[in-house]
């Protein structure tokens, strides 16, 4: 595939630079960032086409005032070579700072979102997947809204606003335009955002979620999330997860921990005997 390396950087921005802290819940110190993909447009064309065709019978409205299909790649195959391509694999991974992966399951793994005053956009959340990576297939032009809204300051003081009913400052909101060409790579576990409502014009945008390979088990998708987002009648997602913590998570976990428990131990020396 024909990408561009390094890429053209519009913005980027740290995960302190968000929070306004430092966090431990994290794979990386990334917050978000903006460049230029460029992933091959008759690709993209293909998987718009294709999604737009599957949009009636596949895509619902189901939480979060958003429309979009689950699961995309179960239906749309083309989006396979993306996520196959190790080239952008490295590239993402260059930009957390860690390596990363797809994110395994196959509910969530990719999505493809209809947004515009009918389908809606997507209310103010957190994510439940480490990191998200947001290719624009199609902005219409005229455009008005739709842009991402990041939160900047701790989740849980800006979503319990939003519980409450009460608006969040634009002072405390910085916002990224999205752009045809661009990618957005947000670390949004824990951190608080969402497009702004789309009072004209629309948005198509394929959605694909990564993880750390070092840390796997730093996910807050819970079983209620992933029952909210999923279009299956069968439960085959619950045993697919379930066989990730067992596999991948879990031994993962007991790795880090152990060699965290050793780190600690040996600072803990050092100091003695200084």
């Amino acid at each position: 595939m024909n990408i561009q390396y390094p890429p053209t950087i519009l913005n980027y921005m740290s995960r302190e630079d968000i929070v306004g802290h430092s966090t431990a819940w994290k794979v990386s110190d990334l917050g978000a960032v903006q460049y230029k993909h460029n992933y091959d447009p008759s690709l993209l064309a293909v998987i718009e086409e294709k999604a737009l065709k599957l949009k009636e019978e596949h895509a619902f409205k189901k939480h979060l005032d958003l429309t979009f299909i689950t699961g995309a790649d179960r239906f749309i195959p083309e989006i396979k070579e993306l996520i196959n391509d190790q080239s952008r694999l490295n590239r993402v991974s260059d930009f957390a700072g860690t390596k990363l992966e797809q994110y395994p399951l196959s509910i969530v793994g990719t999505t493809v979102t209809f947004m515009g005053p009918e389908d809606g956009s997507v209310d103010w959340h957190c994510d439940g997947v480490p990191l998200t990576e947001l290719i624009p297939l199609s902005i219409s032009d005229p455009i008005e809204g739709g842009h991402l809204e990041i939160y900047m300051n701790n989740c849980e003081v800006g979503k319990s606003q939003v519980d409450e009913g009460k608006a969040i400052s634009s002072k405390d909101i910085v916002t990224l335009d999205h752009r045809e060409g661009y990618s957005t790579l947000g670390h949004f576990l824990g951190v608080l955002h969402r497009t702004a409502p789309i009072k004209f014009g629309n948005r198509v945008t394929l959605v694909m979620n990564l993880r750390s390979v070092a840390k796997p088990f730093v996910d807050d998708n819970r079983f209620f999330y992933l029952a909210a987002d999923n279009d299956h009648d069968e439960s085959d997602w619950i045993e697919e997860m379930i066989r990730d913590v067992r596999e991948k998570q879990l031994p993962a976990y007991r790795k880090f921990e152990a060699e965290r428990m050793m780190k600690t131990k040996a600072s803990e020396l050092s100091k003695r005997m200084s």
